[in-house]
C-alpha cells in the first residue's frame, strides 16, 4: 500500500517567506513515521484492503506561519509554526516598530511601553524580526496546533487546542489523534466528525 497519509509542509522557510519560521528539514519524515508506528496503514490495509481511496488518507498540514499558505485549517491535522514573543523593556528604546509592523494589530503603546494583546496575538513571532535593537525574543517557540478541518458536503475549519507544543509533543499528539481515530472509526466519516462527538479534550488526556 502507498503512503497512508497526505503530509503537506510549507515550503516557505526554503522560499524566503518574509513571514516564515523556521521548520526542520526532516520535521514531515519525523511525521511520516510516527503514522507508521501508530497502525494506522495496516488499519487502513485491514478494512480496504491494498488500494486506499486518498478520501481515506489522513491529512496532516504544517505552516511555516499563520497565513497557511499549506491549508492547515481544512486538515484532520494542522500544524502552524509559532513563537511566543516577550519584551525585553528595559532595552526598548519605543521605536514602534514592532507596532507598526504587526500584522494583526497586537501590539500598542501605553505609557510609553510597548504592550502585547494576547487576545489578538498570533504568535508568528514578525515583532522578532522587525525589533531594531532585538529586544522582543521568543519565550517559546513551537506549534499550534489545529484537528478536525476538512472540506465537502459540510466543510469546517478545524478547532484549536490550547498551547504551544514542542516537536515532540506533536508527534507524540499525533500518534494519540490516530488512536482515537482507529478507537472510533466510522465509515465515510472525517476526524473532526469522530472528534466532534468524543470530545476534542480526548486528545489531551489519551494515554
Amino acid at each position: 500500500m502507498e503512503k497512508a497519509a497526505i503530509i503537506n509542509a510549507c515550503r516557505g522557510p526554503a522560499g524566503g517567506c518574509r513571514f516564515a519560521l523556521y521548520i526542520d528539514e526532516d520535521f514531515a519524515e519525523r511525521i511520516e513515521t510516527v503514522v507508521e508506528e501508530s497502525g494506522w496503514s495496516e488499519f487502513l490495509r485491514q478494512r480496504f484492503g491494498e488500494k486506499i481511496n486518498r478520501h481515506k488518507l489522513l491529512s496532516v498540514s504544517a505552516a511555516a506561519c499563520p497565513n497557511g499558505c499549506s491549508r492547515p485549517h481544512i486538515a484532520d491535522i494542522g500544524l502552524i509554526r509559532a513563537c511566543v514573543p516577550v519584551i525585553d523593556h528595559e532595552g526598548c528604546i519605543g521605536c514602534e516598530e514592532c507596532v507598526q509592523h504587526c500584522p494583526d494589530e497586537a501590539m500598542e503603546m501605553v505609557d510609553g511601553k510597548v504592550v502585547i494583546s494576547r487576545e489578538k496575538c498570533l504568535v508568528c513571532g514578525y515583532c522578532t524580526k522587525v525589533c531594531p535593537t532585538e529586544v522582543i525574543s521568543c519565550s517559546r517557540s513551537g506549534w499550534r496546533f489545529l484537528v478536525g478541518g476538512r472540506l465537502g458536503r459540510h466543510p469546517r475549519l478545524s478547532m484549536e487546542l490550547p498551547g504551544v507544543y514542542s516537536d515532540e509533543e506533536v508527534l507524540d499528539l499525533i500518534s494519540r489523534c490516530l488512536k482515537l481515530w482507529m478507537d472510533n472509526y466510522v465509515d465515510g466519516k472525517r476526524f473532526g466528525w469522530v472528534m466532534d462527538r468524543v470530545g476534542h479534550d480526548k486528545i489531551l488526556l489519551e494515554s
